[in-house]
């Protein structure tokens, strides 16, 4: 049913490898088929990177070099992960792809029966476009001719493409802009994958209907860089146990005291993440 999506740079390696043990323990009921890796960096990098961290999910992992694509990529690493993780949903012939961030943890079970709604469709709920996002909307909106009042939840990753729906996308898109999909998505500059596909299945289906449920059953909790003053509250919400996910942005995690970082590898131990033991 899901496949799943990460990509990563070097100095992700070390959060990774928590989340590799995270989905071996808790993402054993979505159908995965293949988990792809997609190295946003040297293609040495895939040297440094074991299945096996998957457990039993390692004959399924998928090393994916960014050169696999036949795409020039930006030197900014924000526009070409976006890109990929686009690009790599593609490749995908399972329904959906579960795209995550490298730093992205599971602390709860993924449960299809909370998940999948009797229709079929997922429950991500929708949510309204912020405002840093504004550029992304007004892009989409006049490309696609639409109005883009909201996007996709459940906000930020995890994030689940329609897989066909993606090929679709990216068809349509290079012939409407005339140039192959990674080089107008990047070029761009301050658009979205998210906001992006989001508008897409608006113009295409006239509504979120068709594949996704307003009602929302994934719960990620996300720390970044403004944050921090906040981590007291941004722990306890991590600790709900309605929480699916957590994760702290590498920015945030080195402004943060000694204990601070205990308190939250505590809490990946807690749930079963030895290797947060590393961290």
């Amino acid at each position: 049913m899901i496949d799943i999506v990460t990509v990563v740079f070097e100095p992700e390696l070390s959060t990774l490898r928590l989340q590799a043990q995270s989905i071996d323990l808790y993402c054993r009921r979505i159908g995965v088929r293949n988990i792809y890796v997609v190295i946003n960096d040297s293609e040495h990098l895939a040297q440094k990177i074991d299945p096996t961290w998957w457990g039993a999910f390692a004959p399924q992992v998928l090393i994916v070099p960014r050169s696999v694509f036949s795409a020039e990529f930006v030197s900014n690493g924000w526009l070409s992960q976006q890109a990929l993780k686009i690009l790599t949903a593609s490749i995908s012939h399972n329904v959906w792809s579960m795209v995550l961030d490298a730093k992205t943890v599971f602390v709860r079970d993924l449960d299809p029966a909370e998940l999948v709604d009797p229709q079929g469709r997922l429950r991500v709920g929708h949510m309204p476009v912020y405002p840093v996002f504004e550029p992304a909307r007004q892009i989409v909106n006049e490309f696609y001719q639409i109005n883009l009042d909201s996007q996709l939840g459940p906000g930020g990753v995890p994030f689940f493409f329609h897989n066909d729906t993606v090929r679709l996308m990216i068809a349509e898109t290079a012939f409407r802009a005339r140039q192959s999909f990674p080089n107008w998505f990047q070029a761009q500059g301050r658009l979205t994958e998210f906001v992006l596909y989001s508008g897409f299945v608006k113009h295409r289906f006239g509504s979120f209907d068709a594949f996704y449920s307003p009602d929302n059953a994934v719960f990620p909790c996300n720390m970044c860089h403004s944050e921090v003053a906040r981590f007291d509250a941004k722990l306890a919400e991590m600790s709900l146990p309605t929480t699916n996910t957590v994760s702290i942005h590498r920015d945030a995690w080195a402004q943060l005291t000694p204990a601070q970082q205990q308190q939250y590898r505590d809490l990946l131990i807690q749930h079963g993440i030895s290797q947060a033991e590393s961290l």
